[in-house]
């Protein structure tokens, strides 16, 4: 089952592609912009993070965690495809697999 979640500042923060792109080239916290990007989580296991820039720093995304190589390469082709026909696309941000970004940490909190 798909679940929707607000990506969280660190998340978000993790995929910035602030000085990755070149200048006037589509951001995704830009109104209108699609973006699709992979995480590696480690041990065969990635996350999909998908949404449209909604002129926010972080802008609402879905994430789907724990896939499998194969699991994540059919859900980004579906994902990638929808965006091509996507009346909200203005502009495109997607990187597959080959370029996932290690997923950030979770913070522990220590115990008391």
């Amino acid at each position: 089952m798909t679940r929707f979640f607000l990506v969280a500042p660190l998340l978000l923060a993790a995929c910035q592609m602030d000085g990755m792109s070149s200048p006037g080239a589509p951001r995704m916290d830009q109104e209108g912009t699609c973006f699709l990007y992979v995480m590696d989580e480690g041990n065969e296991r990635y996350t999909l993070v998908s949404g449209v820039g909604d002129g926010t720093s972080t802008p609402k995304a879905m994430v789907k965690k724990g896939l499998t190589a194969s699991a994540l390469d059919a859900a980004w082709a579906r994902e990638r495809k929808t965006m091509d026909i996507n009346p909200e696309c203005l502009a495109t941000v997607a990187t597959d697999r080959t370029q996932a970004r290690p997923a950030p940490k979770a913070e522990t909190k220590p115990k008391i």
